[in-house]
């Protein structure tokens, strides 16, 4: 009777033009959007190369430890394959950034094209996000209304079938219904883009990949059951779809977008040109005091009070920046918490952070960026006086050849920022996944106890 209850149910939604309008448009949204970024994928993996070759010519040239150290050298991290279907902050960590002795130096984003900004190519995550979850409440919302309306389920009650029964039934069926073209989209946008560009990947990003479908596969179960709780709570499939589109407005569009702005009233911090006046600040009141008897001073003297200066700028510009990362973090984990109030932010920062561009994944490579830069700049000094000690007694022309050839690309720290492992992943963002799984049960058990009370005569 139960595998009976659950063929009746699917072929209802089967049979429907509602399932035939989804699964084209799933198609449509899932497999374009898989394309378009992988042939995004496809120029940054190009520009990836360009830039590496463009970093090796100019080290090959470079003769002045000094620029090494002052102007330093661009870096960024590779191009990441599962970008093509949850962007995330990617468009932030794809950055070069300069490492040199002065503060990190972002560079232009790879996604600064004007068009872009205007109409940013949607991704896998924000097509379930939006789209994904209205049609789960576009699949439900009549489950349990639409067929006391039409005597459907007075007819199938009267067969005396447990009522939980059918209830599960109706879940079971409809939400596979649902499910059947999303995974098909999702199958021909893997097999197109893995054969029309250059994405690929490797075994960990597969792991990421498959838990990134199940975390979306839970999500748009939350407001599947979220609607099929609503019908059993309205008589009417209109009053159903009203009260679950007002719901959904609520859950996927007003909290995620304004939690952050209660989280920048309630946690301020100085804007990026109030940090940039305080930095220019300190250099200039760390030099000015230098200007007096400047002419009357020594090189060895004028040599100290510089590096004096300099040591002064970098340990006072540190503690302002440090400040302002301390409250920026906390600003950001305020509106984290307060969006967390919606189920659309914790499949954001779940799947996001699962592609290897979350919050995380931002704060661990700004992380790795300081360490890195600290290594790059021992190697120089390492380099340095192993050219020193090797030219000592030798002729001044023997030493400049040797002191002044270029530095190998491979004496330097490579710049391969790792990817976190799975275990750490899901740790991080086990409170995501899990409200995820208790509202689907809250929701259930709310539907279930609104139908055992449910009254088909009314």
């Amino acid at each position: 009777m139960f595998s009976a209850l659950i063929g009746r149910e699917l072929r209802s939604h089967l049979l429907t033009y509602r399932f035939g309008l989804s699964a084209v448009l799933l198609f449509t949204l899932i497999v374009g959007s898989a394309l378009i970024l992988g042939f995004t994928y496809d120029r940054q993996l190009a520009a990836y190369s360009e830039t590496k070759s463009a970093r090796e010519q100019k080290l090959s040239e470079s003769t002045d430890f000094q620029s090494l150290r002052w102007q330093g050298m661009q870096q960024e991290k590779a191009p990441n394959a599962l970008s093509v279907f949850a962007v995330g902050l990617e468009r932030e960590l794809s950055r070069s950034v300069t490492i040199s002795s002065r503060q990190p130096k972002l560079g232009r984003s790879k996604y600064s094209s004007a068009l872009y900004t205007l109409f940013p190519p949607p991704d896998l995550l924000y097509i379930v996000n939006i789209v994904g979850s209205l049609l789960a409440v576009l699949f439900a919302f009549n489950a349990i209304s639409g067929d006391h309306e039409d005597g459907t389920l007075r007819l199938v009650m009267s067969n005396a079938v447990p009522r939980h029964m059918v209830l599960l039934a109706k879940w079971l069926g409809g939400y596979l219904a649902l499910m059947v073209p999303f995974f098909a989209a999702i199958l021909l946008a893997l097999a197109l883009t893995s054969a029309l560009t250059a994405f690929q990947l490797t075994g960990d990003e597969w792991v990421a990949f498959a838990a990134m479908l199940g975390v979306a596969a839970l999500y748009l179960s939350v407001f599947f059951t979220l609607a099929l709780a609503v019908s059993v709570y309205t008589r009417r499939s209109s009053t159903s779809l009203v009260v679950n589109f007002l719901i959904w407005v609520l859950l996927v569009l007003a909290i995620p977008n304004v939690a952050p702005i209660v989280a920048r009233a309630a946690v301020r911090i100085p804007s990026p040109g109030a940090i940039a006046g305080e930095r220019d600040a300190i250099r200039t009141a760390a030099f000015s005091s230098m200007r007096g008897n400047w002419r009357n001073l020594s090189r060895e003297e004028r040599d100290a009070l510089r590096a004096k200066a300099d040591a002064e700028v970098t340990e006072k510009t540190e503690r302002l920046l440090d400040d302002y990362t301390r409250r920026l973090d906390t600003q950001v984990a305020a509106g984290v918490a307060l969006a967390r109030i919606s189920p659309s932010s914790s499949f954001v920062y779940a799947t996001a952070s699962l592609a290897g561009a979350g919050l995380d994944d931002y704060s661990g490579l700004r992380k790795y960026i300081d360490r890195y830069r600290q290594q790059y700049l021992d190697a120089i000094e390492t380099i340095e006086q192993a050219r020193r000690q090797q030219t000592e007694g030798m002729d001044r022309e023997e030493r400049d050849e040797i002191r002044e050839a270029p530095v190998d690309a491979d004496d330097l720290p490579a710049f391969v920022p790792q990817r976190r492992p799975m275990a750490d992943v899901l740790a991080a963002n086990d409170i995501d996944i899990l409200l995820l799984v208790v509202l689907n049960g809250v929701f259930f058990l709310v539907a279930y106890v609104g139908f055992l009370k449910f009254d088909l005569v009314g």
